[in-house]
């Protein structure tokens, strides 16, 4: 008479089962925190081509932004309409302290996923809190907060927004803090 043979699981099999366990639902909980590729994109060229404060402190270990090389990039000009990938026909930045429900173009948008009042509920808790919203054909098509230690959009919060042709923009690296601006003066071929 055979017996079946009993299925026996080891303590370290059990502890490798709950490793693995603990990594796909910690994935799962925090992938919608990672920001898409366009806003880091978008960021990248932010930092990438800054200019230096020449009255800047040394830099500290600690902070990287300040030791980035300069000089590596051909041109001093962030273009939205290259740095991000998705298609989109207005870029609208609501600055840190200010209201998204105050800006018409965004009143008249229409919001799939996340609605206005909740973006607006989300920048309230936190003055930190600056927020981009893409959108296409006056729908959102993406809405990313910006937070205001990556650096200050304040400069480019303008109420009705900016097509990929008018988002052409500088930085500076002030105070430890990269300040954005709208590039007043480009040239017409700072983009191509």
């Amino acid at each position: 008479m055979s017996t079946a043979p009993k299925f026996k699981v080891s303590t370290g099999t059990l502890l490798v089962l709950a490793f693995g366990l603990f990594i796909v639902i910690g994935w799962f909980i925090y992938r919608p925190f990672i920001p898409p590729a366009w806003l880091h994109s978008f960021a990248s060229d932010i930092a990438l081509r800054a200019f230096v404060d020449p009255s800047a402190p040394l830099p500290d270990d600690v902070d990287v932004r300040e030791v980035t090389p300069r000089g590596a990039v051909a041109s001093p000009y962030i273009c939205a309409a290259k740095a991000i990938s998705i298609p989109w026909d207005r870029m609208v930045v609501v600055g840190a302290n200010e209201d998204p429900r105050d800006r018409d173009v965004l009143k008249n948008a229409t919001w799939p996923d996340q609605s206005l009042e909740s973006v607006s509920q989300t920048m309230s808790r936190d003055e930190r809190y600056q927020v981009i919203v893409l959108l296409k054909d006056n729908a959102v098509v993406d809405v990313q907060m910006f937070y205001t230690f990556w650096g200050d959009l304040s400069g480019i919060a303008r109420v009705e927004g900016f097509t990929p042709a008018e988002a052409v923009f500088t930085s500076e690296s002030k105070d430890r803090l990269y300040v954005v601006k709208q590039a007043d003066g480009a040239p017409p071929d700072a983009c191509r």
